[in-house]
């Protein structure tokens, strides 16, 4: 009797966010003038973000669907089956969203210690009441980049805690309730986005590895307000990473204990969202951690995103079956660790296309 091989479905691949800008786009990217100025102390830096975003964007709407095309296009013939807009209309996406809100100034900085003292730098400040003006951006970004793109793209926004960190709260001083104005501002544009029939959306909260604590007393609480009311048609991502720096190979910045993820895992486990995206190239994971999540989709960072160094389709083999003693397949996405936005295209690439040739063969 011949006996029918069972041909397994494919594992998935996607991207987080970042992708370096194409040199045409009318935006600075963040990482150019932390590139430019030697790192993120800087108030120029900001204002110049906002004179920038300024710009009479209608413009260059062909430019950025110039670049989504281009970035989105380098992805897929990479192999990713899930790609992002590689946010090529954000200088910074955290700061992108805070300008669509009432309460923000952009003028008037506010010096910070930022992510456990890892870098200091200026930012904008909430002098009132935080709320969406009406003026939303998602659906109207991805419509114009699932327009070239031929596969589902996902649309990345910031989360709560995360806004929280990278702006000074000067009104609230309250942080549950400053995170739940914040997270109604991102559930108003998720709600927006699935009008818009967006399938993959994903709220990133690289700040929950840092602070647990508040990750579990009233972030795991926001980010469930941030997909309030999305149905179950739409694929719900959370993307928590330890934080990087601004340039490649720096090898003595302070990123986030990976042990956070093993604290934070029974919560993310229990929370209302389909998808949890964590880093493991970079700080290799005590693969337990994915016994305790049995009920998510865990989207496994697979290659380093602030190392100049490629990676080999091997390394990246055995990592994942090493993963998949401890996780089903069909619960497994492989993704980079984080968004590409530190590397030159071409590595972007490269690095891209050994993870998802890896991907193929587990």
């Amino acid at each position: 009797m011949h006996i029918v091989p069972v041909q397994k479905k494919p594992i998935e691949t996607t991207t987080i966010g970042s992708f370096p800008k194409p040199s045409y786009v009318p935006v600075r990217d963040w990482f150019d003038f932390a590139r430019e100025t030697g790192g993120m102390n800087t108030s120029q830096t900001t204002r110049d973000f906002t004179a920038d975003s300024q710009k009479d964007t209608d413009k260059h709407e062909a430019l950025f669907l110039r670049a989504a095309k281009e970035v989105i296009g380098i992805q897929v013939r990479a192999g990713i089956s899930i790609p992002t807009d590689g946010e090529v209309r954000r200088e910074n996406y955290i700061h992108y969203h805070c300008r669509h809100l009432e309460g923000f100034d952009f003028v008037d900085l506010e010096n910070r210690v930022l992510r456990d003292g890892a870098y200091e730098t200026d930012l904008p400040a909430i002098r009132q009441a935080v709320r969406h003006t009406g003026n939303f951006y998602g659906a109207h970004d991805f419509k114009a980049s699932q327009g070239v793109s031929s596969r589902p793209v996902k649309f990345t926004l910031p989360g709560p805690l995360t806004i929280m960190d990278t702006t000074a709260d000067c009104f609230y001083n309250d942080r549950p309730r400053l995170n739940a104005a914040l997270a109604e501002t991102v559930n108003k544009e998720i709600l927006a986005l699935v009008d818009a029939g967006c399938q993959y959306i994903q709220v990133d909260e690289p700040l929950f590895a840092r602070q647990t604590a508040d990750a579990l007393s009233f972030g795991m609480e926001g980010l469930e307000r941030c997909f309030h009311g999305v149905p179950k048609s739409v694929t719900r991502v959370v993307h928590m990473c330890c934080g990087y720096p601004d340039h490649l190979d720096d090898h003595d910045y302070k990123k986030a204990d990976p042990d956070s993820y093993h604290r934070l895992s029974a919560a993310i486990d229990a929370a209302a969202f389909d998808q949890v995206s964590i880093e493991d190239a970079h700080c290799c994971n005590n693969l337990d951690l994915l016994d305790k999540m049995p009920s998510k989709t865990v989207i496994f960072g697979a290659v380093a995103i602030a190392s100049s160094r490629v990676e080999t389709v091997d390394e990246v083999v055995a990592r994942l079956r090493l993963a998949l003693e401890h996780i089903d397949r069909d619960r497994l996405v492989v993704a980079p660790d984080c968004g590409l936005g530190l590397l030159p295209a071409d590595l972007a690439e490269a690095k891209l296309t050994v993870m998802c040739k890896a991907a193929a063969l587990v």
